[in-house]
């Protein structure tokens, strides 16, 4: 067997017991994905056209409701990433 293949080999092993590993998972959840941007955006002005160009009526798709704020706490341990909420129990 060639020193390639081993090291391919247990390379892969690694990656493969790595994978369900706890404490890769929360290695990786202290790192900022950006799911939680969307908290901090505003709305944005409606797209203003010059006066002597032509354009149909602009209707929105998918309109954007005024919510008050919810304080829901949605994220993970290191507060950096979205994080579902755990579903109802069913009995």
């Amino acid at each position: 067997m060639n020193t390639t293949l081993k090291i391919s080999t247990l390379a892969l092993a690694a990656i493969v017991a790595l994978t369900g590993c706890s404490t890769t998972k929360s290695w990786l959840a202290k790192r900022d994905n950006g799911s939680l941007d969307y908290q901090s955006s505003k709305k944005l002005p409606p797209i203003q056209l010059p006066a002597n160009q032509p354009a149909a009526e602009f209707v929105p798709l998918y309109p954007t409701p005024n919510v008050a704020r919810v304080d829901t706490n949605l994220t993970n341990e290191s507060g950096k990433q979205y994080a579902l909420p755990k579903p109802p129990s069913v009995r």
